[in-house]
């Protein structure tokens, strides 16, 4: 274990300098503490920045501050005076927002409604303010980068822009205090980069920022102000100046750092799956139909790590699925092994040993209201069953064996999978996956939303499938997790193949000017 040192004999910012102040706070749940003591303090008009490990007492700080919870002992102070915050209505009404990772839409309502829903604008009558409601969330939008028509209903728009809404939903309501939670894990580039640009706009006001994330590039460019939570403790707070990725690794992991590229050789090994001329059809709000992918066409091999890199609505997605048999194809044909793939069947694609983990792992993939060891045999119940029956002893040492393997931190599988960290759900997602011991293993965003030693860990495992042969592809949204990981990149733009990169060739610059190349294309796929 490497010996930190705690900053704690840090000199205290100035009383002026500090908008929000936690002291002392501890926090119980059962017999497990989740904050010990923890003194946090944000800066006002800065970006603060909080890491730490799933588990480390990060969300439970911030649901503290943002009146979700109150803590057991300690105090929580605003501009110096002592309050209590018995609700998040409470905080709110001080200017403290909060937005969380896991995403708290309404999607049969609007644009507008959502961002006023719970306090909407009246007339003394009674009557909702409609007009001023579409202009404020109007506004807010447009300082994102984002003018969308407020009238669309929330359901019928991707997970980013679901996300920018919660975004704006903060803004309309002018907070003085805005905590972020890994905002940017369902922005693509442009849009990351559009919120980047209103947070400084936000600091120029005045605003204090409290940016919760586990990307490396997006905190080092954004954060005036870091903390380290390390088991509910503070473990580290520096300005920029003394902050560089050695310092956040060691204090976020408590070892030394370690670089998480690995050797690779180009791959030799039979050729996996082959995909030839694919296209896929998908339909617009309005009924009508557009093209999703087209012309798409490519080889996997046996012990390759393929990367798939796009911007949103690049198609990354839509072509996993297709893949795994969840879409249907219009067009084209997918070989695994040679043998031609039956289209639109995901039971026949497991057959073939392809099998898919979701990018939104709580609407696509966990049974929330399951186990964690139901949540894993979910997967693979034929191959547990004795006779007619599950076999309750088979189960629990299949599922026992492949949680080791993906060093599942859990102190009882019969727990609700929702006890677990962020990182730990990602685990059983992907263990999940290994027990149909997959040939192929399509991986949307999979370390999305973990931090910086669950990401090491899942990176480990995957490479250890890739040395036992197993053809992984998988998308990110990060350039240097792709980089990092994979062999070879393709990268998708508008639906189709915009470029093919050996690994050597694959700089952040080409990545990111062939994922844009379709925006240049006048016609082409949106």
């Amino acid at each position: 274990m490497l010996n930190i040192e705690s900053r704690a004999d840090r000199a205290a910012p100035a009383s002026a300098d500090v908008v929000l102040e936690a002291i002392d706070v501890v926090q119980k749940y059962g017999g497990v503490t989740a904050l010990q003591g923890v003194t946090y303090r944000v800066l006002r008009g800065k970006v603060n920045v909080l890491i730490g490990e799933n588990g480390a007492g990060k969300s439970t700080l911030m649901r503290i501050l943002a009146g979700v919870e109150p803590p057991l002992s300690g105090s929580i102070l605003l501009d110096g005076r002592p309050v209590t915050f018995r609700r998040s209505g409470d905080a709110a009404r001080q200017g403290i927002a909060m937005v969380h990772q896991e995403l708290s839409v309404l999607p049969n309502l609007d644009i507008a409604e959502n961002i006023f829903a719970g306090r909407e604008l009246c007339t003394s009558y009674g009557f909702i303010r409609t007009s001023q409601q579409r202009q404020i969330s109007g506004d807010a939008l447009r300082s994102l980068g984002h003018p969308m028509s407020t009238e669309v209903q929330v359901g019928h728009l991707s997970l980013g822009r679901q996300q920018i809404t919660e975004l704006a939903r903060s803004l309309a309501h002018e907070a003085r205090v805005l905590i972020l939670d890994e905002p940017t894990s369902a922005l693509s580039r442009a849009e990351a980069d559009a919120l980047f640009s209103a947070i400084e706009d936000l600091k120029r006001n005045g605003v204090s920022i409290v940016y919760i994330s586990h990307r490396l590039n997006e905190i080092l460019r954004l954060g005036d102000f870091f903390t380290v939570l390390r088991d509910g403790r503070v473990v580290g707070d520096a300005p920029r100046a003394e902050v560089d990725p050695r310092w956040i690794v060691e204090r976020v992991t408590g070892r030394p750092a370690q670089s998480v590229a690995a050797e690779r050789t180009v791959d030799s090994g039979q050729e996996a799956l082959r995909v030839e001329s694919l296209n896929v059809i998908g339909s617009t709000r309005d009924g009508a139909t557009r093209p999703l992918l087209e012309e798409i066409s490519f080889a996997a091999s046996a012990g390759e790590m393929l990367g798939i890199y796009g911007l949103l609505g690049s198609g990354r997605t839509e072509l996993l699925e297709t893949l795994a048999g969840v879409r249907p194809i219009a067009a084209g044909a997918i070989r695994v092994r040679d043998a031609k793939l039956a289209p639109g069947s995901v039971v026949k694609a497991v057959a073939r040993g392809i099998v898919l983990m979701p990018e939104d792992r709580q609407t696509d993939g966990l049974i929330p209201s399951s186990s964690i060891r139901e949540n894993i045999s979910v997967a693979d119940f034929n191959g547990l069953m004795v006779g007619p029956f599950i076999s309750r002893k088979k189960e629990l040492a299949k599922v026992r064996k492949i949680a080791e393997q993906v060093k599942l931190k859990a102190d009882d599988l019969e727990l609700p999978v929702t006890s677990l960290s962020g990182g730990n759900q990602q685990k059983v997602m992907l263990a999940r996956c290994l027990m149909r011991s997959p040939s192929i293993l399509l991986l949307d965003e999979p370390t999305r939303g973990v931090d910086v030693g669950a990401k090491q860990e899942i990176h480990r495992i995957l490479r250890d499938l890739k040395a036992a042969g197993v053809s992984i592809i998988f998308t990110s949204s990060e350039i240097e997790e792709t980089r990092a990981l994979a062999d070879r990149i393709l990268v998708l733009s508008g639906g189709r193949i915009s470029a093919q990169l050996a690994l050597g060739d694959a700089s952040e610059e080409a990545l990111f000017a062939a994922a844009c190349s379709h925006l240049e294309t006048p016609g082409a796929v949106q």
